[in-house]
């Protein structure tokens, strides 16, 4: 049967202390292995709605916009396949490169979880959750404002959707042509930035 999108033979899902279940890694990937290449349906703003409101509740959890006014959903006949498992953390060990595809950060040695943070890939649903990542730096809350955070801005440079980088590159440069000091969320405060 074919598949909507490719995951690596290096992992497998399996039950997972952050959410029932997770992908795991079962041979070593080396930084910046593709794991997975998400596919689906490139879905318009308006068809999203309605599906949302008709027969898809959660679709927001299997959805990644891919430019203003489209998304890709994975909402496939059959159920969830393996690439729908990859969980939160606030410590990643796997990033986002172009819109589809989830490349490892670092090494990552078998029996590693591998989590992406979700800021990579969500800058517009509205919504926030409980994080239970378990990691030393979990933030607590994640929302979908946490792509404007400076400090997750560089750490995962590189790593983010080109949706999201495409948002931070915006907001930079409405920020310089405008002359205006623009705020970007910290961990704890509202930081200003030229």
């Amino acid at each position: 049967m074919l598949k909507h999108s490719y995951v690596s033979g290096k992992v497998k899902v399996n039950r997972s202390g952050i959410d029932h279940r997770g992908v795991f890694a079962v041979e070593p990937i080396r930084k910046n292995e593709i794991i997975a290449v998400w596919g689906g349906f490139i879905i318009s703003q308006s068809e999203f709605v309605k599906l949302e409101k008709t027969c898809f509740k959660e679709i927001e959890n299997y959805a990644t916009r891919v430019a203003d006014g489209f998304f890709l959903v994975s909402c496939k006949k059959g159920g969830l396949e393996d690439d729908d498992f990859f969980n939160h953390s606030c410590s990643p060990n796997a990033g986002i490169k172009g819109h589809l595809i989830i490349a490892a950060m670092r090494d990552i040695s078998p029996g590693e979880e591998v989590t992406y943070d979700y800021c990579m890939t969500d800058a517009d649903f509205d919504y926030s959750f409980k994080c239970r990542c378990g990691s030393p730096r979990c933030r607590g809350l994640v929302t979908t404002k946490d792509w404007m955070k400076p400090a997750l801005q560089r750490e995962y440079k590189g790593y983010f959707s080109w949706y999201v980088q495409e948002k931070i590159e915006e907001l930079r440069r409405k920020s310089s042509a405008s002359g205006k000091k623009n705020t970007l969320l910290t961990e704890k405060k509202v930081c200003v930035i030229k």
